[in-house]
């Protein structure tokens, strides 16, 4: 995908990519993400708020953070972390990484996240807590291995420096930030909601963000913003994000204030300097195309509900589970629709095929949006919106079951060309 001029305007074109031949690094990624949010994610996350919402029950906290550890180191981290290895590469205009590395890597990460996803068990593992002890020593050195690798990108690779990479190495930052965090803090004594806050909204984001500025414009069709926009935008969200991390470690009603407030504002300059919805005439035949549009839709809700919180801490009504909602509106909504319009073209094309199964492909996304707006209904100060809330979680297993079931038949399907 590259940029071309056209009456103009610049747009980008699509440009057939050649398939890598051999035993490219990062599908295993891409089947351990999924199978972290299939197996742990979401379905801790379905029965926790069934349980919670519905019958009412006590959650232990460890099936909250396991949940948490499964679906933004997991899904978010390594779904980004393999990916890279593909893209950050071309996006650079560098080498490709080394054999010896995305190895290391590869096993450094998944037993990251599986030793501090097993470390959460408890008496029912033996040996329970030093497996997460060495699992959260593994994720903290795979990522911050990853974001030396980001940076070495940046520093060594061909062509001018835009605010795609800018947001590209950010977010590999932000997220080494998030796992030394969670690595630390049973010392410092310091809230988890930092390290959750540094994974999605600093990591995750960032490279959303920057993926859009190239696969994302050409999916859409778009026209791509001018640079100091795009600067601005980089300035504004990464700045907003660091006030929102430190709110959540040193927490006065001011500072937690201001942090809504920046992340609304920051919320509304990424949609007024992006358009996604100008896109209009974007479809492909399939959903992948509207689910990151949808993606932008469930970003502006975030972006209400931010506003929403800054007004209930100077002194408006707010409903007791407004942060929850705010989080899942991003994380259900806005986060996993938009990975899923991307990798819907990005994992069938890296491999050089079609996509396997479109209409259940589509049927997923729809489960998905579904469940993220039923997830807002535990807003409602009835019984009723919490059972329908308490639904969403099987629906979004659904969805994802569905979404997952295509790409993993994309990358063991035959070739489309």
């Amino acid at each position: 995908m590259t940029p071309a001029a056209l009456g103009g305007r610049k747009l980008f074109v699509r440009r057939v990519a050649t398939p890598v031949v051999g035993g490219a690094p990062w599908p295993p990624f891409v089947v351990f993400a999924l199978a972290s949010t299939l197996l742990v994610g979401v379905a801790f996350g379905a029965i926790d708020l069934w349980s919670l919402r519905v019958l009412a029950k006590a959650v232990p906290l460890a099936h909250h953070r396991a949940h948490a550890v499964a679906q933004v180191f997991g899904f978010l981290g390594l779904f980004t972390m393999g990916i890279s290895l593909h893209l950050a590469p071309r996006f650079f205009g560098a080498a490709l990484p080394r054999p010896t590395f995305t190895r290391a890597l590869t096993v450094t990460s998944m037993f990251g996240v599986s030793g501090v996803i097993v470390g959460q068990l408890g008496s029912l593992i033996p040996w329970s807590g030093a497996i997460a002890s060495a699992g959260a020593v593994a994720l903290a050195v795979s990522f911050t291995g990853w974001a030396w690798w980001v940076t070495n990108l940046w520093r060594r690779g061909d062509g001018p420096r835009a605010a795609m990479h800018r947001f590209l190495l950010a977010g590999s930052w932000w997220w080494s930030l998030a796992a030394v965090t969670w690595l630390a803090w049973p010392w410092l004594h310091m809230p988890l909601d930092v390290a959750w806050t540094a994974a999605i909204f600093g990591g995750a984001t960032s490279w959303l963000l920057g993926v859009f500025l190239r696969a994302g414009l050409c999916t859409l069709r778009l026209e791509h913003p001018p640079e100091p926009a795009l600067r601005r935008l980089w300035w504004g969200w990464q700045l907003a994000v660091a006030v929102l991390v430190l709110s959540r470690w040193w927490s006065p009603m001011w500072l937690e204030a201001a942090a809504s407030l920046a992340m609304a504002a920051a919320s509304a300059l990424v949609l007024t300097t992006l358009r996604p919805w100008a896109g209009a005439n974007a479809g492909d035949g399939t959903l992948r195309p509207r689910a990151v549009q949808a993606g932008f839709v469930f970003f502006a809700i975030y972006g209400a509900f931010e506003l929403w919180a800054f007004a209930g801490l100077v002194g408006a009504w707010t409903p007791p589970l407004l942060r929850d909602a705010t989080r899942h509106a991003f994380t259900l909504g806005s986060a996993t629709l938009m990975v899923f319009g991307f990798a819907g073209r990005m994992v069938p094309g890296f491999k050089g095929r079609a996509l396997r199964w479109p209409r259940l492909y589509d049927a997923g996304v729809l489960f998905l949006v579904v469940a993220a707006a039923t997830r807002l209904c535990e807003l409602f100060p009835l019984r009723a919106g919490l059972s329908v809330a308490g639904a969403s979680g099987g629906l979004a297993f659904v969805g994802l079951s569905l979404v997952s079931a295509s790409l993993l038949g994309s990358l063991t399907g035959s070739s489309a060309r």
